[in-house]
């Protein structure tokens, strides 16, 4: 028996291996085809091996870049099952040819990554249903005396190999400055599931490095449906049919400039792009799609959208937890009791409940309560959906308005109602915002990201017994004002007194607003995330909840040790924060705590104890300190970003306070207080520097702010202003001289 089992198990290898052998032997001869057709048919633009003069000091120049589409679909009976079914087919090739100028560009090139293969092919029943992605790749340096040098693929380096599922990744060997560098990406697919909806792919007509040439080309099967936008001045797609009737779309360009500087930009409301996505549209599927069989949209999508969405809304068969819903209830003793309340008071509980129902449903079967999670995004529009729902059982008016991020696109230009972000707006006395973003989101709290945009409004009618909602126009979003964003150091110093080249820092940070969300997410612990905001809603923390219940006494003691474990990484959390604020390490941090938790209308405290190096050099007797490196790491706004002709997409309104107290040792003095002294306001913000001291101790403040959220471009000689007055303070020294 174990015989016949042993030579089976070989039989079974050898028939495997013999399959794989075939696949590999079938992909490198494709691979060899799909090279020959690219390079021996390659147009004009791909020969050229020259730059203009006025172009070599650019770091990179892309000489010609193409991204070409080819989509057919036919059908295929499957003997096995004596049906037929629909067989599409895409083909998508990227091909760039780039000379490359100096080593950041080609860092940029000396490596190209690819997922090589995904393999997402089903049976059912006697029926293989294929659905499957293979990616070829080929590369070639042309050296500066014309010499080509083609690079083998073979030597690839496979980072996932895996039975579905393999990527790669190809080193340019023997690339250097003065190169071009000619590669291409190709990807083919076969499908025979449901057709799916291709992209959206979106082109930024232009990017780091200026373009001679880039073209695009689609060549899409008859019966293909096809939406894009173009906008901020992009152009319109050519379009055409072929012999075949296929539907082409094309668009050639020459001479695109770099886009300019990437500091507090937003490439989807400056910079000129296409986005595009298309799908095979059978017959019986053309009446539940939004994509019309054989055509091509071109334009503003987003009444297509509203429409959709307002039927989602008013879906009854759509599924909505109604957990806070009845948590809330249960908080104020029923729903008798609720009517008799201030509304913002009940809307604030079912916010607290909708915060831990979203954020702290810790799954039972894997048990995950790592850092990772405090990072996890709600969907706005399931949480907005379901908020509208609850406020109407509630009787409660509200809207629900749609916006879209200012760093992505605009609203007319949005291609799918996932472009969408979504709100509650309430007016019960005043104006309330609730917001579905992240655990640590306030109630009446606005992401920065949808400050100042214009949302469309959706009323529902709480009164009626059907669920109807009315499109009513819109409504501009707040911006929150500087003094709600705001973060404060108070930073003690004193030198270590068994190594004076060492400091001794004790650092309490507040922050406030938007300034808080990283640094929150990135301290604290779940465990105590999910207690308090179980506590807001009159709800025991988990572990103690679990413990009411004794069939759950296994998932108490496994939970506890998963919190436990998170526990002792906090450390690691505290250390890593500090790194960031100040790019070194400290030496040690001797203490570590969160002083208040902020996650209900209140700031973010926490204080950390550590010692530095680094900040101090000796000089003879004396000591140089690098004083201005206590309020963290600063980074010079470079050459090339200096000159700017877009608008200014800031983060948002905020101010920065840096109160800095360093002890003088006994025996010595201090110089160098004037290198403190700055005073620069203008619209934009300020910016103001004072050092004071006495025979015990330098007292150093710093106060930077910046008052608006958007600021136009011919204010960036003002931003630039504050900027580089920060920049110089923080490179500020003083002198610790001995007395004599």
């Amino acid at each position: 028996m174990k015989i016949k089992l042993f030579f089976t198990v070989i039989s079974a290898c050898i028939f495997l291996n013999v399959f794989a052998q075939k696949d590999d032997k079938d992909y490198i001869q494709r691979a060899r085809d799909i090279q020959t057709e690219i390079w021996n048919n390659s147009s004009q633009p791909f020969t050229v091996k020259t730059i203009p003069a006025a172009m070599d000091s650019e770091s990179a120049v892309i000489i010609a870049t193409s991204f070409d589409v080819v989509n057919s679909a036919k059908m295929k009976m499957k003997w096995s099952a004596l049906t037929a079914v629909q067989r599409m087919f895409y083909q998508t090739t990227y091909h760039e040819r780039v000379k490359i100028n100096d080593k950041a560009a080609l860092d940029d090139y000396s490596t190209l990554e690819y997922q090589k293969k995904l393999d997402r092919t089903f049976s059912a029943g006697f029926v293989k249903v294929y659905n499957k992605t293979d990616t070829y790749i080929g590369a070639k340096i042309i050296k500066p005396d014309g010499k080509e040098i083609v690079v083998n693929t073979n030597e690839e380096v496979i980072t996932k190999d895996e039975t579905k599922k393999k990527e790669g990744k190809l080193a340019i060997p023997d690339l250097q400055i003065g190169d071009i560098l000619d590669y291409y990406l190709r990807t083919e697919k076969l499908q025979e599931v449901l057709p799916e909806t291709q992209g959206p792919y979106t082109f930024f007509l232009g990017g780091d490095y200026p373009v001679l040439y880039q073209s695009i080309r689609l060549q899409l099967d008859e019966k293909t449906g096809v939406e894009y936008v173009n906008a901020n001045g992009a152009p319109a797609f050519k379009e055409s049919r072929d012999d075949d009737d296929n539907i082409v779309l094309a668009l050639e360009q020459q001479n695109l400039p770099k886009l300019q500087s990437s500091i507090w930009t937003s490439p989807y409301r400056q910079y000129p792009y296409i986005s595009l996505q298309y799908m095979f549209v059978t017959k019986g599927a053309e009446a539940n799609s939004h994509f019309s069989r054989g055509e091509v949209k071109h334009g503003s999508l987003s009444d297509d959208l509203l429409n959709q969405f307002q039927k989602i809304l008013e879906s009854t068969s759509l599924p909505v937890s109604y957990v806070p819903y009845n948590q809330t209830t249960q908080y104020f003793g029923g729903e008798k009791h609720i009517k008799d309340l201030q509304q913002d008071t009940v809307v604030k509980t079912l916010y607290e409940a909708w915060r831990h129902h979203t954020f702290c449903d810790f799954s039972t079967t894997n048990i995950d309560i790592t850092n990772d999670n405090n990072y996890i995004q709600a969907n706005s529009l399931i949480g907005a959906i379901s908020m509208s729902r609850m406020l109407r059982s509630l009787g409660i008016d509200h809207e629900l308005v749609l916006v879209c991020a200012r760093t992505s696109n605009k609203l007319k230009d949005v291609m799918n109602i996932t472009d969408f972000e979504a709100m509650i707006h309430l007016k019960t006395g005043k104006d309330y915002w609730l917001a579905f973003n992240d655990i640590v989101t306030q109630f009446n709290e606005i992401p920065p990201r949808l400050q100042g945009e214009d949302g469309l409004v959706f009323r529902p009618d709480v009164d009626a017994k059907k669920l109807t909602y009315d499109q009513t126009g819109k409504i501009k979003i707040p911006v929150t004002a500087v003094d709600k964003n705001m973060e404060t150091e108070n930073i003690n110093v004193a030198f270590n007194t068994s190594n004076m080249q060492q400091l001794q820092v004790d650092r309490s940070t507040e922050l406030s607003g938007a300034t808080r969300h990283y640094t929150q997410k990135e301290l604290m612990m779940m465990e105590d995330m999910e207690a308090d905001l179980a506590q807001s809603i009159n709800q025991k923390k988990l572990t103690d909840r679990l413990a009411d219940d004794k069939k759950q006494q296994k998932l108490v003691s496994e939970f506890s040790a998963a919190f436990a474990k998170e526990k002792t990484n906090q450390k690691t959390y505290f250390e890593d924060e500090i790194k960031e604020q100040f790019d070194q390490s400290a030496k040690d941090v001797t203490a570590y705590e969160v002083k208040n938790e902020g996650m209900f209308n209140s700031d973010f405290v926490y204080h950390t104890n550590f010692t530095m190096d680094n900040f101090v050099k000796k000089a003879g007797n004396n000591y140089i300190i690098e004083a201005g490196k206590l309020v963290g790491s600063v980074s010079k706004v470079e050459e090339k970003d200096r000159t700017r002709k877009i608008d200014v997409y800031m983060p948002y309104a905020r101010m920065y306070t840096y109160n800095i107290s360093l002890a003088i040792p006994r025996g010595y003095k201090i110089k160098g207080l004037e290198n403190f002294n700055k005073n620069i306001s203008n619209e934009t913000g300020s910016l103001t520097a004072t050092a004071t001291a006495d025979d015990a101790t330098v007292q150093v403040t710093i106060q930077q702010e910046y008052l608006k959220n958007f600021e136009p471009a011919v204010n960036w000689s003002k931003l630039l202003e504050l900027m580089d007055g920060f920049y110089d303070i923080s490179n500020q020294k003083l002198l610790l001289e001995k007395s004599n």
